[in-house]
């Protein structure tokens, strides 16, 4: 018969044939895309919480939420300046959003406004506890001997060199699953919160790329050590110390005196080496002439010979450290005949007219001391004597 024919009212909206019920009406199929786009999201949904609940699916560790509370900056401060330093690094931290936690070890003669101080340093621990979230930890300062003393020498014109092995107390934070010591004398242009999810490591240290040695010797630099803290190291690494101070006086130089050092001698051939560039710029590296080491090109082909650029690595840095010796460091205003002798050359650097080196390193020093005045509230130390503070550090 004509009507059992199959015609145009026998397919639906996607021309899929259908069948008549018993009436004489087409009915959609149960397997039709219009229900399957329908009911596809609920079949996904109940998929993909069979899978969770089921262990199947599993969330990446990289995205579970870090607790960082476990991690810690830790600044050691032995005198009025590298206080101030100090509270510099922690303000620098802030700003940067950095989340984990900030320890200072401290002389443990200091005591906050709270608690009855008067003075300056009073005033910037109270400021460091109650702006920048710091817990203060007093400790009995060490010297060079690894042993205990009373408090910091001097003026702090001079190298704090002789209590600088304090910083070691960084070991015995135990109470920390890994902490990160970096020295007052720097800017930070960043936090380096990504440092503390490193592979497990005892210790994670840059290299001297600056040093004399040949390249595959450079020494690990103590100016950023990441660090798991274990109280069995500290004790190693004194006694060590008190080893080098005794017998002859040929043994009683500062060779093995000092941080570095001693934690060359403990980790030198085990540490995790951190990338110096840009965990590791130093300051003086824009008045050097070669900047092969620095950019990783010695030995390098000439194709790959990465050309200077001193905007581009002052961009790409984490931090810069300050070191011109003999220069004082930049709590201390220059010489005018010291800054004469020690500034980028213009003349002859890289064969530039713009004398760009000069500009960002002066710039370095301006915004230290800046800031130096607007957080502490503390004028830099007038210029010492040149050609008299140059025998005094041994640099003639």
């Amino acid at each position: 018969m004509p009507s059992d024919l199959w015609s145009e009212k026998d397919e639906d909206d996607y021309g899929i044939p259908v069948s008549r019920n018993g009436r004489g009406s087409p009915s959609p199929p149960l397997w039709s895309l219009r229900r399957l786009r329908t009911y596809a999201p609920w079949i996904a949904f109940l998929l993909l919480l069979t899978l969770y609940l089921t262990g199947s699916l599993k969330t990446p560790s990289s995205l579970k939420r870090t607790n960082w509370s476990r991690f810690a900056y830790v600044q050691y401060a032995t005198d009025d300046h590298n206080l101030c330093n100090a509270v510099m690094m922690f303000e620098a931290l802030h700003r940067y959003g950095s989340k984990a936690d900030r320890v200072l070890l401290h002389n443990p003669q200091w005591t906050t406004t709270g608690n009855g101080g008067k003075d300056r340093n009073a005033q910037l621990l109270t400021l460091a506890v109650k702006k920048y979230g710091v817990t203060l930890k007093p400790v009995r300062l060490l010297d060079e001997r690894g042993e205990m003393t009373g408090g910091p020498y001097g003026d702090g014109a001079h190298s704090s060199w002789d209590t600088s092995i304090t910083k070691l107390r960084a070991f015995e934070l135990t109470e920390y699953e890994r902490v990160l010591h970096l020295d007052s004398d720097m800017t930070l242009f960043d936090h380096l919160d990504e440092l503390f999810l490193l592979p497990k490591t005892p210790v994670a240290m840059p290299r001297a790329y600056w040093t004399d040695e040949p390249s595959g010797q450079w020494p690990l630099t103590s100016l950023l050590i990441l660090l798991e803290p274990n109280a069995a190291e500290m004790k190693g690494m004194l006694s060590t110390l008190r080893s080098w101070w005794i017998g002859s006086e040929q043994q009683r130089t500062h060779t093995h005196a000092y941080d570095m050092e001693l934690l060359n001698h403990r980790f030198g051939s085990s540490a995790l080496v951190l990338p110096h560039r840009p965990y590791a710029l130093l300051s003086g590296e824009f008045r050097s002439h070669d900047h092969s080491a620095y950019l990783g090109t010695i030995n390098a082909p000439a194709e790959l010979k990465t050309k200077w650029d001193p905007d581009a690595v002052l961009k790409e840095a984490k931090l810069v450290h300050f070191s011109d010796a003999p220069l004082p460091k930049p709590w201390i205003m220059w010489p005018y005949d010291g800054l004469a002798e020690i500034q980028p050359n213009c003349t002859s650097l890289h064969d530039t007219s713009t004398c760009r080196e000069r500009d960002i390193w002066k710039g370095l020093y301006d915004d230290f001391r800046r800031r130096r005045k607007d957080i502490c509230r503390l004028l830099s130390v007038a210029a010492p004597e040149w050609k008299r503070y140059k025998q005094e550090v041994g640099a003639v």
